[in-house]
């Protein structure tokens, strides 16, 4: 028996604006909860109540703990959490009692909670130094529930193998066979690469003999559904942690036989053993139930949460939601994915922008005055996917780098997720590296998963970069998000030379490697350029606002044209003669270019890729012809 007396707590937070809270206690141990009534309008309460947890002959461990929870009593809505903190019970299995125990606690933002002060005492009694009596169970006892510890009695060697722990056991505990009111609460948020194309998918779920579905999604592998069914069950706990939860994703527009996409089933027990009795934000791997070994049908995404009398629901909220997405995975027993490597060669750089400031090589040039000023830039490629990240190294003041490294990252292949990242970074000596910009290569564009399709694959191929402004500035931006991605980029900020490949059956022993000599080779016609030139006349510009200054416009092709940026030449017949702006009489501006319009060029040498635009022209063609005909 472990007996718990809280005694008083001091100076407690007030967290109402016209009185005082209500305090009350709430003890958890073993996943059993209990609590103390609470006191009326005070930040000095005092309870000397005791809660009572019976072990049923299970001693308690050294790793075992007592959670505190000091909450304000709310007549309406939750109770709202004051402060939390743990009290661990080594100490108690040695001494059997500990008078007036200081409990230290930690608001919900985890700020430690000084002035605050809650005393309790601990008693345990060993169950080697008592008669162990029979459980007998009485109808109609309301804290039959909380007398009984949790026991998973499920098949969870799917769990285990999900989570890497095959060769774990846990205790078995014993569960109570009272009739209980339980809630299943499942919310099916969305799911990813079904397997098929042209798919209405629909999702059921199946808890005993209901059956509960979505809304079917029209013309989409990658639904997104966002609904909640809630089964509301009667029975006892070990009867509810024999059953099982079945997920099923469908195609409606297909035969009855052909319909079932994937499926996942799911035991009960094994979501009640868990922390609040809830899994949140899982992902399910979806398989055929016939043929184990067909591999990966599809992924699911799900929060499952079982709740008794008086639980309250888990916060469905996740910041890190889309971080290390596959170690929140749920495998089926027998399902094999297969290893693979992505392979990422990075061969160099180009038009990167300036990132730092120029107070050093300032200094420099009062130094060294025959010294050139280097580019203010220390770039880096970081290659990510899955939660996983590589980067190339260093190189130092060069706005061209030229890096020639493979990264490697290993993965289980087909993978739930979609997207590549590549993030060009700027290394800092004395701050946090800068993102210069970042792109991302989605998988499903650069395979085939069909039966004779192709693996992942790209390039060798330029790929152009895209973010904020290219022009420096010391004092952030709102438009600096765009260098991660967030958004579309609205100036060009570069470009890099990659190639990928995928490797199946093996993961990489090193992440970094040099590229050979004959891959540069291959590479070179990918690189030769050919002079282009960009001619544009401007014919008339009308509606604009008040200006000060004189107004003239610029072409620009990546870099060639930008007058701000001298790293490739001279700009100066990219842009349009300046000319003050005129009142039109009414309310805005025109500039006056009447009968002679002004006309600009732009020079520039770029790789010679018509070989591939005319393919995608002539299919586009094709396309249109046989929609319209």
């Amino acid at each position: 028996m472990l007996k718990v007396t809280v005694h008083n707590a001091e100076r407690i937070p007030n967290m109402e604006r016209f009185t005082n809270v209500d305090p009350m206690v709430t003890v958890i141990f073993q996943g059993i909860k209990k609590q103390t009534n609470w006191q009326r309008s005070t930040c000095d309460p005092k309870w000397e109540e005791t809660l009572d947890f019976p072990l049923n002959g299970i001693p308690i461990q050294s790793t075992d703990t007592l959670e505190i929870h000091l909450k304000d009593h709310e007549t309406i809505g939750a109770n709202k959490l004051i402060g939390q903190g743990s009290v661990l019970l080594n100490d108690v299995m040695r001494t059997s009692t500990i008078k007036r125990r200081l409990v230290q606690l930690t608001n919900p933002q985890g700020v430690l909670l000084e002035a605050t002060k809650l005393y309790i005492t601990l008693e345990y009694t060993s169950p080697s130094s008592t008669e162990k009596m029979p459980i007998s169970l009485k109808s109609g006892d309301p804290n039959q529930f909380d007398d009984v510890p949790l026991q998973n009695i499920g098949d969870t060697s799917w769990a285990l193998e999900a989570s890497g722990d095959q060769g774990m056991k846990r205790p078995i505990k014993s569960r109570s066979m009272k009739a209980q009111d339980f809630q299943i609460r499942i919310k099916i948020f969305q799911a990813r690469q079904l397997d098929g194309s042209n798919l209405h998918p629909v999702c059921r779920v199946r808890v005993f003999t209901s059956v509960k579905q979505t809304k079917i999604q029209k013309g989409t592998n990658q639904p997104y559904f966002n609904e909640v069914f809630f089964f509301n069950i009667n029975m006892s706990e070990a009867e509810l942690c024999d059953e099982m939860i079945e997920f099923e994703v469908c195609n409606s527009r297909t035969l009855r036989a052909d319909m079932k996409i994937g499926t996942f089933k799911m035991d009960i027990g094994y979501i009640y053993s868990q922390p609040k009795h809830s899994i949140n934000r899982k992902w399910l791997l979806l398989s055929d139930e016939d043929d184990r070994m067909a591999g990966a049908r599809g992924y699911l995404k799900v929060s499952v949460n079982i709740l008794g009398p008086g639980d309250e629901a888990p916060s469905q909220e996740n910041a890190a939601d889309d971080d290390d997405i596959e170690s929140n995975l749920l495998k089926p027993a027998g399902l094999m994915l297969r290893p693979a490597t992505f392979v990422l060669k990075v061969y160099k750089a180009d038009d990167l922008p300036r990132m730092d400031s120029a107070f050093l090589n300032g200094v420099k040039k009062l130094f060294h005055a025959a010294e050139d000023i280097k580019e203010l830039v220390d770039p880096y490629v970081v290659f990510s996917f899955a939660g996983q990240q590589v980067s190339t190294k260093i190189i130092y003041t060069c706005s061209h780098p030229e890096f020639n490294q493979e990264l490697r990252l290993g993965l289980k292949f087909p993978s739930m997720c979609d997207k590549i990242v590549l993030t060009v970074m700027d290394w800092d000596r004395l701050q946090f590296d800068d993102i210069t910009c970042s792109t991302l290569l989605h998988i499903n564009r650069l395979c085939d998963d069909r039966e004779n399709g192709f693996l992942p694959t790209f390039g060798p191929c330029w790929i152009n970069l895209y973010g904020s402004p290219r022009e420096y500035s010391e004092v952030p931006t709102v438009l600096d998000e765009l260098n991660s991605g967030k958004g579309d980029g609205v100036a060009y900020r570069g470009r890099i030379f990659v190639e990928l490949q995928t490797i199946l059956g093996e993961t990489p022993n090193e992440p970094i490697g040099e590229i050979s000599n004959s891959d540069l080779i291959r590479t070179l016609p990918y690189q030769s350029r050919k002079k282009y030139k960009l001619h544009a006349a401007f014919l008339d510009a009308c509606m604009l606002y008040e200006h000060e200054s004189t107004i003239e416009f610029e072409i620009s092709i990546g870099n060639y044209g930008n007058k701000f940026d001298d790293l490739v030449g001279n700009a100066s017949c990219s842009t349009t003669p300046p000319a003050n702006p005129v009142f039109d009489g009414t309310s805005y501006y025109f500039l006056p270019w009447g009968h002679i319009k002004p006309c600009v060029q732009v020079a520039s040498e770029w790789e010679d890729i018509t070989f591939r635009l005319e393919a995608m022209n002539q299919l586009s063609k094709i396309r249109l012809f046989i929609v319209y005909y």
